[in-house]
C-alpha cells in the first residue's frame, strides 16, 4: 500500500493519471464559486477527516499543478490513502466494485463514500461529517471551493446542480476504506439545554446546524453562530416537529418562513413547554421562548 499518491515519480504519476479516469460530466464544467478562506475552526461538530480534507486542499489546491476537474476518484484515493487494489479507470467502476448501504444519504457515516451516475465516469464523494451534507469531491460544481475544483457540497446540492442520479453511500472505495470513518454526525455534541430552559446557545445552534446538514441541505458551517441560514434551518426543524404532532400542517418545513399557522402551531403545541399565552397566531416573547424549546427537543433526538 502506498500511502501518499503525491509522493510518486513522474514516471508513476503519469501511470496513475490513466488508471484514475476523470468523473462523469461535460470535460469542463463552467459553475466556479468563489473561493473560500481555508480556516481552522469551523466547530467542534466536524469530524477529524474533515479537518484532514480541510489540510489536504490547502497542501494540494491544484492536482499535479493542474486543476482537479474531473479527477474525483484520483482524490478519493490519494487524499483517503487507499491501497493500490481499490483504483479503478472511472468513479462509476469503482462503484460497480463497492458495497452500496443505502441510498439514503442523510444516513451517511462519517467517512462514507457518495456515487453518482454522471456522463460516462460518474462522480464520487467522501463525506466528511456524515448525513451527506459536506461531501470532499473534485468539480467546479461546489458550496465551498478550497482550491481548483477541490471542497465541498452536500449529496443534494451537487444532485440538483448537476442533473446526476444518486446511487447511494458506501464505507469502501472498491475495498479500500478512510482511516477513522464510521462515525455518526454530531456524536460528540452534548445535549443542549435550550429544551428546557428556552434560552438559545451554542450548542444549540450546533445541533441546528448538524441536523440541517443532514435533512434540509444547509452548506455552512457547524459553529454554533447563528445567521439567516441557520435560522432558516431553526424554523424547518421546529416546523417538522410541529407537523409530527398533529394539525393544521404549516408550510414552514419546506420553506422555513414561519406565518400564522406557524405561529399559533407552537403555541399550541408549547402548551406542553410550559406556554400559557393565547393562542392568536402572533408571537412574542413567551411564544418565541417555546418556539426555541420545541427545536430544543427535536435537536436533542435527532442524533
Amino acid at each position: 500500500m502506498r500511502t501518499n499518491w503525491m509522493t510518486w515519480s513522474p514516471a508513476l504519476l503519469v501511470t496513475a493519471s490513466l488508471m484514475l479516469a476523470a468523473c462523469g460530466g461535460a470535460p469542463v464544467e463552467e459553475s466556479i464559486p468563489e473561493v473560500s478562506g481555508i480556516g481552522t475552526v469551523e466547530g467542534e461538530a466536524n469530524s477529524p477527516i474533515y479537518d484532514r480534507a480541510r489540510a489536504y486542499a490547502a497542501a494540494n489546491p491544484k492536482r499535479d499543478g493542474g486543476t482537479w476537474n474531473q479527477w474525483c476518484g484520483s482524490l478519493m484515493v490519494r487524499f483517503g490513502q487507499l491501497p493500490d487494489s481499490a483504483v479503478r479507470p472511472t468513479a462509476i467502476e469503482a462503484y460497480r466494485a463497492s458495497t452500496i448501504i443505502s441510498t439514503n444519504a442523510s444516513t451517511a457515516k462519517i467517512g462514507a463514500f457518495h456515487w453518482w451516475d454522471i456522463g460516462s465516469a460518474g462522480h464520487v464523494g467522501a463525506d466528511l461529517n456524515g448525513g451527506g451534507g459536506t461531501v470532499f469531491m473534485a468539480t467546479y460544481n461546489l458550496s465551498q471551493s478550497w482550491g481548483d475544483a477541490i471542497g465541498v457540497n452536500s449529496v443534494s446540492g451537487y444532485s440538483s446542480k448537476t442533473g446526476a442520479r444518486y446511487l447511494g453511500w458506501s464505507m469502501d472505495y472498491a475495498g479500500g476504506r478512510i482511516a477513522g470513518g464510521g462515525g455518526s454526525p454530531g456524536g460528540s455534541l452534548p445535549q443542549t439545554s435550550t429544551e428546557f430552559d428556552g434560552i438559545p446557545g451554542e450548542i444549540y445552534y450546533k445541533r441546528i446546524q448538524t441536523v440541517g446538514q443532514r435533512d434540509f441541505g444547509y452548506t455552512g458551517p457547524i459553529d454554533g453562530v447563528t445567521g439567516p441560514n441557520t435560522e432558516k434551518v431553526r424554523v424547518r426543524i421546529t416546523a417538522r416537529e410541529l407537523n409530527n404532532r398533529g394539525s393544521p400542517r404549516t408550510s414552514a418545513q419546506e420553506d422555513g418562513i414561519p406565518g400564522s399557522i406557524y405561529w399559533t402551531r407552537v403555541q399550541t403545541v408549547g402548551r406542553s413547554f410550559g406556554y400559557t399565552g393565547p393562542i392568536d397566531g402572533i408571537p412574542g416573547p413567551a411564544t418565541y421562548k417555546a418556539e426555541h424549546r420545541i427545536c430544543g427537543y427535536a435537536v436533542n433526538r435527532a442524533f
